[in-house]
């Protein structure tokens, strides 16, 4: 039986990791699941007491997961960021068979709601959606965006306040392809949807064609820091808080004057370095969502 490289990842207490942060490491070595094994505690006497409302949250409890991964590769390397980070993370190796659990989390998830946006699996498509609502069919793949990340939500919230009509938009680690769609769908000129990591772009496609989309939209596997594209009216960077600091200078380059950058990936302790890398840009919006950020910025050049 085939079986599923994975992580059982432990921390000692409630702040070391804190589940923002240790998800946001993971976030660059494409996990394809995390399942919370965490046990949370019961007050003496057994259950929450159900008839006086609101029902308590149980007690937070320090992080326990067990992470899944497509590749040993990319299992190892998150091995390695774990533990440079995080010293104290207790990290064990394991291989977990594989009983069809993907698939069964997978069919478990429905359509989500965000701006004037709804993005939906192909077995929760809703049935009248408003006029002015886009519905986006994505194929819910291990390790990319489905829209149910509040990173990606924000986006979209972001997206929905602009007209993208007869723009170019550039949507760099695009990922499930879900923001490419997206401005494709609301009548961009044309967009350009890129990613360092072949199986997402094959993920991409294979969501494309489940929507009607026109001939505007294409997808690439490329890294944009060695192989620059060609700037746009309207860029989207679901990114990382290091990769957008890092390269804020090279994606300052593919936004045309006076155009839009839309950026999350981020929570709230990395956003003042986040603006700061962005100077050059005047802030136009800015959205929080589970400690998640999302920034609308407008190029001054």
């Amino acid at each position: 039986m085939a079986s599923w490289p994975a992580l059982i990842v432990r921390a000692s207490t409630l702040d070391d990791p804190s589940e923002d942060a240790l998800a946001a490491a993971l976030d660059d070595y494409s996990p394809a699941a995390i399942e919370d094994l965490a046990e949370r505690p019961l007050p003496p006497g057994g259950l929450w007491d159900p008839t006086y409302p609101p029902i308590p949250d149980p007690p937070p409890t320090p992080v326990q997961w067990r992470v899944f991964f497509q590749h040993e590769a990319e299992r190892a390397q998150a091995v390695d960021a774990l533990r440079a980070a995080f010293p104290t993370l207790t990290i064990e190796l394991v291989d977990v068979p594989d009983d069809d659990w993907a698939a069964r989390s997978q069919k478990s998830l429905t359509a989500v709601r965000a701006g004037s946006f709804i993005v939906a699996p192909p077995w929760d498509l809703p049935d009248a959606p408003p006029d002015a609502v886009t519905v986006i069919v994505i194929e819910p793949s291990m390790g990319f965006g489905t829209g149910h990340h509040a990173t990606t939500r924000m986006c979209l919230r972001l997206l929905s306040d602009l007209d993208v009509s007869d723009l170019d938009v550039l949507d760099l680690g695009t990922g499930s392809g879900v923001l490419s769609m997206a401005a494709a769908l609301r009548g961009a000129r044309r967009v350009v949807g890129i990613d360092v990591d072949i199986d997402a772009i094959s993920s991409a496609e294979a969501s494309a064609s489940l929507n009607t989309l026109p001939d505007t939209i294409e997808f690439r596997v490329a890294d944009f820091r060695a192989a620059p594209p060609n700037a746009a009216d309207v860029v989207l960077a679901n990114l990382t808080g290091g990769m957008l600091t890092s390269t804020a200078a090279i994606l300052a380059t593919f936004v045309r004057p006076g155009g839009t950058l839309i950026i999350s990936g981020f929570d709230h302790t990395e956003v003042d370095a986040v603006r700061e890398a962005f100077s050059n840009f005047a802030e136009h919006a800015r959205l929080t969502e589970d400690s998640w950020m999302a920034l609308h910025l407008v190029s001054r050049r």
